[in-house]
C-alpha cells in the first residue's frame, strides 16, 4: 500500500476501531464486556505470590462435619474453638449467628468472643427482608460504622441487615459485612470494602480486621481511597479488584476446625496472627465462583486482607492500556504499509498479538498494571480487520483500474505483475529510462487511395494484430495506434530489466512476421506490405496525460521523438529498422540470431548532437556485408570518399550502400565544408 496515498483513510479506520472499543468498554456492552472480564482471569495463573504468612485460616470443613455433625453446631463447640485463639492479634468470624438457641450455649459463645477481646464478627446486608433486627442490635452495629466519611461515597446501599443476636453482637470488638458481590458474569472478582446501611458506612469483615491488625482507623477520601496508616487502596462501586493467588497456594496455613479444637494448630500459626474462621464444607453453600474456580467465601476476605498486607493489589490503568494500544497500532501500521506479503504480514500480526500478551503478563507480574487484555486485542483486531478489508477493496478497485487501463496494452503476464504489484506503477508522471519503438506501414497513403475503406481496415487489422501480440509478448506496452503506425514502450509503466534487448528482439520478430503475413496477403489478393521500425532508449516522461475527463498513459520527450525520427529515416536508407546508439550499446548481440551493422551518423531535428544509427541483419551471410560496409563508413567519415566509394560498391546490393554510393559521388564532385562525417535531417 502507498503510505502517502492511503495513510489518512487507514488512520480513520484506526480511529473507528478505537471508537468501537471505547463504546464497548464504557457502556459495558454484552457479551463483549463479560468476555473481557473472563479474559483477564488468565493473569492469575501467573501470580507467583502466596497469601500473607501473617494470616491463618481455620475452616469448618468435611472433616469437621464428620466429627461434629451438620452445621449449625452447638454454639459451645464454636465457643471452645474461639477460646483457643486467644493469642491471635485479631480473629475474623465469617459466620453469622442470627437466631437464638438455648440460652446457656448462646451465653458461652458470647463470653468466648468477649474474652478474646479482638474478635471481628460478621453480618450480612440484604436488599430485601421482612424486617430489620431490634433497635438495640442496630445501635450496637452502629458502633462499627466508620466516622468522618465524605458525603458522597461510591458504595452499594442496602436496606436490611442479618446480624448476630444481641449478646454476640455486643461481645464483638467490631462487626463487618460479609457480602461479596459478583460481576455481571456471576463470577466474584471484586471485593467491596464498604457498604451503606441506614445512612452509615459499614466496613467489610476484611477492612475491620485490618483496622484491628494495624491498630489504626480507616480513612476514606472523597476520591474513593481507603487509607490505614501509610497503606492505601482505591475502590469504586464495583469494589476493589482482588489479585487472586493460585488455588494451591491457598492451602498453606489452612487448618481444619477439628485441628483447632484438638489443639493441633501450631501456636506460632495463632500467636500474633490474623486468624479467619470460616466455612468450606460444600453442603453449607458458602462456596462461591471466582476466577480460579469455586472457593469458600472466606477466601475472598483472606485475599483482600493478604493483598493489603503484602501490597499485592494490581489495578487496571487505562493510560497504560491506551499507550500499549497506540504503540502496537503503530507497529501494525508499519507492517501494513511495509510488508507486502499478506501471509508474512498476518504471521507478524500474530507475533504482535503474542507480544501484547507477554508484555501484559510482564506488567501484571511486576504489579505495574492489570491490563484490559481483551480491549487491547479488540482494538487491534478491529484495526487489522478494517485496514485489511480496506486493502482488499482498494486493491480490487486498483486492479480493476489497471485492467481497464492496460488490459489491451500489455501482455497478460505483465498485467498480472501490475495487478499484483501496483506499487511499481507510477501513473501520475515520472521521468524514467525507457525504450521506445515506432513501426509504420510503408506506402499507406497510396494504398488507402486504391482500396475500399472496409478492405483497408481489414488490412490494417490483419497486420497490427500479430505485430501487437509480438510487442506484448516481449513485455512491451502498447502506447497507441497512430493511424498506420504503432508506438510501443518498454520499462513503463512496469519495470523490465533488459528493455533495450526486448525491444530489439520484438522488432526482429516483427520483421519475420511480416514475411509470413505477406505470403498470406498475396494469396488473398492484397499487395505486399513493408514496415519501417525506429528504436531508441533513454529518459522520457511517462504517465497519465490528457484532460481530467479523458487521459491515456503515454511517454513524451526527446527519447520518443528520436525513435519517431529513426522510423522515418528508414525511407532514406531503404532499411526496415533503425536503432540508435543509445539502444545498440545496451544490447548483447551475441545472445540473438542477428548482428548489428552501423549505418551512419545523423543529426535530426531536435537533437544538437549527432547520433550513430544501426540496423540488424540475420547472421547467415551478413558477415561480409558488415565488414565491408563499416570499413567504407569509416573512410567516409574521414572524408576519403573515393576509397569509401570503392568499398561501398562491393556491397551495393545492401540497400543503405546505395545512398552512400550516391553521397560519395556527390561529395567527390563537391566536397562538403567542415566535414564531420555527420548528415543533418531537418524533416522526419
Amino acid at each position: 500500500m502507498s503510505l502517502k496515498k492511503e495513510l489518512l483513510p487507514v488512520l480513520i479506520l484506526f480511529c473507528l476501531s478505537a471508537f468501537i472499543t471505547g463504546a464497548v468498554f464504557f457502556f459495558k456492552i454484552s457479551p463483549f464486556y463479560e468476555f473481557a472480564l473472563k479474559t483477564g482471569d488468565v493473569f492469575y495463573s501467573f501470580n507467583k505470590n502466596k497469601p500473607s504468612d501473617d494470616i491463618t485460616l481455620i475452616l469448618v470443613d468435611e472433616k469437621s462435619v464428620n466429627r461434629f455433625g451438620r452445621w449449625p453446631w452447638n454454639r459451645k463447640i464454636v465457643a471452645d474453638g474461639i477460646r483457643k485463639l486467644k493469642g491471635a492479634k485479631v480473629v475474623g468470624l465469617d459466620m453469622v449467628f442470627s437466631e437464638t438457641t438455648d440460652e446457656e450455649n448462646d451465653r458461652k459463645l458470647s463470653e468466648a468472643v468477649a474474652s478474646n477481646g479482638n474478635v471481628v464478627c460478621g453480618f450480612f446486608l440484604r436488599p430485601e427482608a421482612s424486617e430489620n433486627p431490634d433497635d438495640e442490635i442496630l445501635d450496637t452495629l452502629s458502633d462499627s460504622a466508620l466516622l468522618n466519611v465524605p458525603d458522597v461515597i461510591d458504595a452499594g446501599v442496602f436496606k436490611y441487615v442479618e446480624a448476630n443476636i444481641l449478646s454476640i453482637t455486643e461481645s464483638c470488638f467490631l462487626s463487618g459485612t460479609l457480602n461479596v458481590l459478583s460481576d455481571r458474569d456471576k463470577i466474584i472478582r471484586h471485593y467491596q470494602p464498604v457498604f451503606i446501611f441506614n445512612g452509615e458506612v459499614y466496613p467489610s469483615l476484611g477492612l475491620q480486621v485490618l483496622r484491628v491488625y494495624y491498630g489504626k482507623d480507616a480513612v476514606i477520601s472523597k476520591e474513593g481511597v481507603i487509607s490505614i496508616g501509610d497503606r492505601k487502596v482505591a475502590f469504586d462501586r464495583e469494589g476493589v479488584l482482588l489479585n487472586f493467588y493460585k488455588f494451591e497456594n491457598y492451602r498453606e496455613n489452612v487448618y481444619s476446625f477439628v485441628d483447632l479444637y484438638d489443639g493441633k494448630v501450631p501456636p506460632d500459626r495463632i500467636n500474633g496472627k490474623i486468624v479467619l474462621l470460616g466455612i468450606s464444607e460444600a453442603g453449607i453453600t458458602d462456596i462461591k465462583p471466582s476466577p480460579i474456580g469455586f472457593i469458600p467465601g472466606t477466601y475472598f476476605h483472606l485475599t483482600f486482607i493478604s493483598n493489603f498486607v503484602n501490597g499485592d493489589f494490581v489495578f487496571p490503568d487505562i493510560k497504560i492500556d491506551v499507550a500499549l494500544s497506540v504503540i502496537f497500532a503503530l507497529l501494525i501500521l508499519f507492517l501494513f504499509f511495509y510488508v507486502g506479503s499478506v501471509y508474512l504480514r498476518f504471521f507478524l500480526y500474530g507475533l504482535v498479538g503474542i507480544a501484547v500478551f507477554l508484555i501484559s503478563i510482564f506488567l501484571y507480574v511486576l504489579k505495574i498494571s492489570f491490563p484490559w487484555l481483551f480491549f487491547i486485542y479488540l482494538f487491534l483486531f478491529l484495526s487489522v480487520f478494517f485496514i485489511e478489508i480496506y486493502s482488499i477493496a482498494s486493491k480490487t478497485r486498483e486492479a480493476r483500474f489497471i485492467k481497464s487501463m492496460f488490459g489491451t496494452y500489455v501482455s497478460r503476464e505483465l498485467l498480472e505483475i501490475m495487478v499484483k504489484h501496483p506499487e511499481r506503477l507510477k501513473l501520475g508522471g515520472e521521468k524514467r529510462d525507457i525504450t521506445v519503438l515506432f513501426a509504420d506501414i510503408r506506402n499507406f497513403t497510396s494504398l488507402s487511395e486504391k482500396m475500399e475503406p472496409e478492405k483497408l481496415v481489414e488490412l490494417i487489422n490483419f497486420i497490427f494484430t500479430p505485430l501487437t501480440e509480438i510487442i506484448l509478448n516481449s513485455k512491451g506496452t502498447l502506447d497507441k495506434y497512430i493511424g498506420d503506425a504503432i508506438m510501443a514502450v518498454w520499462n513503463a509503466p512496469i519495470s523490465v530489466k533488459n528493455h533495450p534487448e526486448m525491444a530489439v528482439l520484438a522488432a526482429y520478430r516483427m520483421l519475420k512476421e511480416m514475411k509470413r503475413l505477406n505470403k498470406d496477403l498475396r494469396r488473398r489478393g492484397f499487395p505486399e506490405i513493408g514496415i519501417g521500425i525506429g528504436i531508441n532508449s533513454g529518459k522520457a516522461v511517462v504517465g497519465n496525460m490528457g484532460s481530467k475527463k479523458r487521459f491515456d498513459y503515454t511517454a513524451m520527450g526527446d527519447t520518443v521523438n528520436l525513435a519517431s525520427r529513426l522510423e522515418g529515416l528508414n525511407k532514406v536508407y531503404r532499411t526496415q529498422v533503425l536503432v540508435s546508439q543509445f539502444t545498440r550499446f545496451r544490447v548483447d548481440e551475441d545472445k540473438f540470431p542477428f548482428r548489428f551493422v552501423e549505418i551512419d551518423s545523423v543529426r535530426v531535428k531536435g537533437k544538437e548532437h549527432p547520433v550513430r544509427i544501426f540496423t540488424f541483419l540475420d547472421r547467415d551471410g551478413s558477415e561480409e556485408i558488415k565488414e565491408f560496409y563499416e570499413k567504407a563508413l569509416s573512410l567516409y567519415r574521414m572524408g576519403r570518399f573515393k576509397e569509401a566509394l570503392a568499398i561501398f560498391e562491393k556491397v551495393a546490393d545492401f540497400p543503405p550502400a546505395g545512398i552512400m554510393i550516391e553521397r560519395c559521388k556527390n561529395f567527390m564532385v563537391s566536397p562538403p565544408e567542415n566535414w564531420e562525417g555527420v548528415v543533418t535531417y531537418y524533416k522526419k
